[in-house]
């Protein structure tokens, strides 16, 4: 049985461990920077916490951000020392491609390997182990890893050398801004002429205005249900990210810029 951490217990941190915990196959400890959500999630769930002198087959990350990754990996946690030879880095967080090359590298020189493996499905695809996962890094480190994956991910695409899994995850974030924004405009139209939402709905989700976000945003928006599991915050920071490297490839998305702007 591989000893696996898992850190980052946030909105879809939690059930993930918690699919990987039941599936009996590998020794799960946890580690958030809350201790209360350790506490709650041990309740809930079979595993321990991180101790000062344990060792890992397989560390997952799932983080907030470039930031959080580094200084879960070298600063006071120093997890890269923390893997047993030959093991696994699973980084789950939406990171920069750079923060992923960087820190594929770091762990290189320690022998061992690191996966950039965003993820998309939201909160309700990690509860329900219906995620999609796209992969940067070696093709024959992802093989390794693929039984976890399979335990809460629907959908495994290894998409390149380290940083691509991040890069298709920024092309995800461009294609859910975009969308979500012409859903609102939608809603807006049809709300201010008096028409009935559940009706349009069923037109709009016959034609080929169907998509993810119609199918589970539109209702809620409708209510001014607004309360899921991905924060604003965190889409700027992603969208970020997205103009970041487009500005190195010396273009500027206008959609993406404009969104932004609105969700600041």
């Amino acid at each position: 049985m591989k000893k696996l951490l898992f850190v980052g217990l946030g909105r879809m941190g939690f059930p993930i461990a918690g699919h990987i915990a039941r599936s009996g196959d590998v020794a799960v400890s946890v580690y958030n920077r809350s201790p209360l959500k350790t506490e709650q999630w041990l309740t809930e769930y079979h595993g321990s916490r991180l101790l000062p002198d344990d060792q890992f087959d397989v560390i997952i990350l799932c983080l907030g951000n470039d930031d959080s990754v580094r200084s879960a990996l070298t600063g006071p946690l120093d997890l890269l020392t923390r893997i047993n030879p030959g093991g696994m880095i699973l980084d789950h967080t939406t990171t920069s491609a750079d923060l992923a090359q960087s820190m594929h590298a770091a762990a290189r020189q320690q022998g061992i390997g690191y996966l950039d493996a965003p993820l998309s499905g939201g909160e309700a695809g990690a509860i329900k182990g219906r995620l999609s996962c796209m992969v940067g890094g070696d093709a024959d480190q992802l093989s390794e890893v693929t039984p976890v994956l399979q335990l809460y991910c629907k959908n495994i695409t290894h998409i390149g050398q380290s940083g691509c899994g991040q890069i298709a995850k920024m092309a995800n974030q461009l294609c859910i801004a975009g969308t979500l924004a012409g859903l609102s405009e939608a809603i807006t139209l049809l709300r201010r002429e008096g028409i009935n939402t559940d009706n349009a709905f069923q037109a709009l989700n016959s034609g080929a205005a169907q998509s993810w976000q119609l199918d589970n945003r539109f209702e809620t928006m409708v209510n001014g249900e607004f309360d899921f599991g991905f924060a604003v915050d965190h889409m700027i920071k992603d969208l970020n990210y997205a103009l970041q490297l487009a500005a190195g490839q010396n273009w500027q998305p206008a959609i993406a810029g404009q969104i932004v702007q609105w969700y600041r």
